[in-house]
């Protein structure tokens, strides 16, 4: 039986609500764009069909579309809500940012304290963040370039077997087993290290086990997680447009939703039977319910 769809979207839209405020407050700003785009090479997921005998395609994955539409890289940093289809008729909703032709590490630091913030800002305070390095794992193999698609199969899957069955030597292997299993606050990439110190926080840990696998990342990487669900919670990471830099996320709103617990921060209403009274009270940010 469906759920009922008028209570998930309440549910939704008081999430998205403090998250839209975070994201302005970092000086993001909300883009909105097309259901249906003309299908090309570079956009991402979403559910392709044929209308007079042209190809488009339906909620494709938003980084990919705003990649798609922006003629020439600029200074932008930009935020989203939307639902993001994969190949069918369902799909997921997703709210995340994007920070484009910002300085390096000041782009990593900065998107890691927007998702901090987020939580936070819906009461959500246990949660962890795992920041790994695509560039890490790219030394590692120079040389081996042929085993590149069996190792990080390895890591998406969390399966180091897969590595052991490579005809590579021991002492290679035993390499490859550290990096998979490292996890701590510092670590000989002196670019990973120095965006965790900035951060400070001590729910973000250096996972170099951590992978996300689309292509367009070219070196950072996190996700999220918290110990009350079995699924992210969102993730992002670098990449690079036209030569410039850039860096961003996306949260998983069901996720969300399974942690978000509104009761602990809508403000009460006061209620007032004077419509006058209300306007004032609505100018001052207090929630009013008129009797």
């Amino acid at each position: 039986m469906r759920k009922d769809l008028f209570s998930e979207s309440e549910r939704l839209a008081e999430i998205t609500k403090y998250l839209r405020r975070t994201f302005e407050l970092w000086g993001y700003r909300e883009v909105f764009l097309p259901t249906v785009e003309e299908f090309r090479a570079q956009l991402r997921k979403g559910t392709k069909f044929a209308y007079n005998n042209e190809f488009y395609i339906i909620k494709p994955d938003l980084t990919s579309q705003i990649l798609a539409n922006l003629k020439e890289p600029r200074r932008l940093r930009l935020y989203y809500i939307s639902e993001v289809l994969d190949g069918g008729v369902k799909g997921s909703w997703q709210a995340g940012v994007e920070f484009i032709g910002g300085e390096n590490i000041k782009m990593q630091v900065e998107g890691l304290l927007t998702v901090i913030t987020s939580l936070e800002s819906m009461g959500i305070e246990e949660f962890y963040i795992d920041v790994g390095s695509l560039r890490v794992w790219e030394n590692a193999l120079r040389g081996m370039e042929e085993f590149r698609e069996a190792v990080f199969k390895a890591l998406t899957r969390r399966n180091f077997e897969i590595i052991e069955r490579l005809p590579i030597s021991e002492e290679k292997k035993e390499e490859l087993w550290k990096l998979f299993n490292f996890r701590g606050r510092k670590c000989s990439y002196e670019k990973l290290t120095r965006i965790v110190e900035i951060v400070d926080d001590d729910r973000v840990f250096i996972d170099l086990g951590t992978i996300r696998p689309l292509p367009y990342y070219s070196d950072i990487i996190f996700e999220v997680y918290s110990p009350e669900i079995g699924k992210p919670l969102g993730g992002g990471g670098e990449y690079t447009f036209k030569e410039t830099g850039a860096f961003g996320f996306a949260f998983d709103l069901k996720a969300l939703a399974k942690l978000f617990d509104g009761t602990k921060l809508e403000k009460s209403r006061k209620k007032v039977s004077d419509y006058r009274l209300a306007k004032e009270l609505v100018k001052l940010g207090i929630p009013v319910e008129v009797e």
